[in-house]
């Protein structure tokens, strides 16, 4: 390996430090934090129209053999999988989302003795699907299909953007144009020119996570769907927020040198 000789280390570091300087000082070799500024905050939130649906839906059973309680869980899920499979989704729109087995203990009675120990009782087990489609037209029939096959828990049923990012770029845009029409008008009404920006920041926004403000179904452990529910994805927002910093100075006063 070739090691830089000194003189070239030298020069490396002059030239950190002059590049350093020229990003903390003015064009005009005055301290950036010395000029006079403005900043500006734009944000932006579009809505754009769901393309994918997210649901869970889940067999519970229970017996006092783990393996009675397995056995039915699997004949009643491969009962839900025929079905939604019917209804319309394919295999790549569905997965495994979660299988436990819990036992179940007796409880302590209220006047038991120091002798008394908790002992198993039965077992639970759950098995559910985590489905993800784009076919949102399928939603209340996949909800009905899964519910009469079996499922007895459905729950989590959310509506969001399968790429958020090909929106993404038109919420920055809208962001930074109303974070540029804020200045112009600030810089009139406080009678300053915009000279130049110093900074733009890009906030963290996008688009947020599946949850409350997204359209949602909370946790439905139902008996019977008779026929499909109906469903409506709705919109889902877009979110982005640009900071811009500018360096201002006073507008010129007639019969003199602007500044």
């Amino acid at each position: 390996m070739i090691r830089p000789t000194t003189p070239y280390r030298e020069l490396v570091t002059v030239l950190c430090t002059i590049l350093a300087a020229t990003t903390a000082f003015g064009h005009d070799g005055g301290a950036l934090d010395d000029l006079p500024q403005l900043t500006v905050r734009g944000d932006a939130t579009l809505h754009k129209p769901a393309d994918q649906m997210r649901l869970r839906v889940a067999v519970v059973t229970e017996a006092d053999e783990a393996i009675t309680a397995v056995s039915e869980n699997n004949r009643r899920m491969a009962q839900v999988v025929a079905a939604i499979e019917k209804a319309g989704l394919d295999k790549t729109e569905y997965q495994t989302g979660r299988f436990t087995i819990q036992p179940r203990y007796s409880r302590r009675p209220r006047q038991a003795d120091e002798s008394w120990t908790r002992r198993i009782i039965g077992y639970g087990v759950t098995n559910s699907l985590a489905i993800r489609t784009k076919q949102l037209d399928l939603a209340g029939k996949i909800i009905e299909a899964a519910n009469n096959a079996g499922a007895n828990s459905i729950d989590a049923i959310t509506f969001d953007l399968a790429n958020p990012r090909t929106h993404r770029a038109e919420a920055i845009a809208t962001a930074t144009g109303n974070a540029r029409s804020d200045a112009a008008i600030l810089a009139r009404a406080a009678d300053v020119r915009l000279v130049r920006i110093i900074s733009i920041h890009l906030g963290s926004g996008g688009t947020p996570p599946p949850g409350p403000r997204m359209l949602r179904a909370e946790s439905m452990v139902a008996a019977s769907v008779v026929s499909a529910p109906p469903i409506q994805p709705g919109d889902v927002p877009v979110q982005a927020s640009v900071t811009i910093v500018y360096e201002i100075a006073q507008r010129a006063v007639a019969g003199k040198a602007q500044p």
